[in-house]
């Protein structure tokens, strides 16, 4: 639980006993490469945080798996949508590599929110800094080029490097082979 304290102690001022009742109120998971945190055609009833390792989320259209993002350690998250609609997922969230998750139910969250109070401020912050990370994938997936998409993500060199690239070309939006292209004329 290292990282998760670290992350929280860098939004938030907490107390030792804080960061204790926190922590314990996180369930430790561990999955192995190909196996699933969450289903599709399941509720969500959890929020996570990924300690290690990485994650996709995949989405299966018309028999074709798509991966739509990945996740990195350090990371505060849900499937949302079914999280607050109580209805199945359409994806499911499978790991890359072995990952080690830490897990709360929503009302298990609620509830610790109510005995951390500084808590709740950095979910706040934690899900601004998410919302902006998805805002701005949106804005790159919908106004530029293939380019220019995949210049942003070799931002973070060491999480591309560990993303198979049959996935890194469907979180592009084109194919495999166009992929190897942009590679190859970046090397030239």
């Amino acid at each position: 639980m290292y990282l998760f304290t670290q992350s929280i102690r860098s939004l938030i001022s907490v107390t030792e006993t804080e960061i204790n009742r926190i922590s314990e109120a996180f369930r430790y998971i561990e999955i192995t490469k190909g196996q699933h945190l969450l289903k599709e055609n399941t509720i969500c009833k959890e929020y996570y945080f990924l300690e290690s390792g990485l994650l996709r989320l995949v989405y299966n259209i018309d028999n074709k798996e798509e991966t739509s993002w990945v996740i990195s350690e350090g990371t505060f998250f849900t499937e949302i949508i079914s999280l607050k609609s109580k209805k199945p997922t359409a994806m499911c969230i499978e790991a890359l590599e072995f990952s080690v998750v830490l897990s709360i139910d929503e009302g298990k969250l609620d509830g610790l929110c109510s005995q951390v109070k500084s808590f709740e401020r950095y979910l706040r912050l934690t899900w601004e800094k998410n919302l902006h990370q998805a805002i701005q994938m949106k804005l790159l997936q919908q106004f530029s080029s293939a380019q220019e998409r995949y210049e942003a993500l070799l931002k973070d060199r060491d999480l591309v490097q560990r993303i198979p690239q049959k996935y890194l070309a469907s979180i592009l939006g084109i194919t495999p082979y166009s992929l190897s292209r942009l590679r190859r004329s970046r090397k030239m």
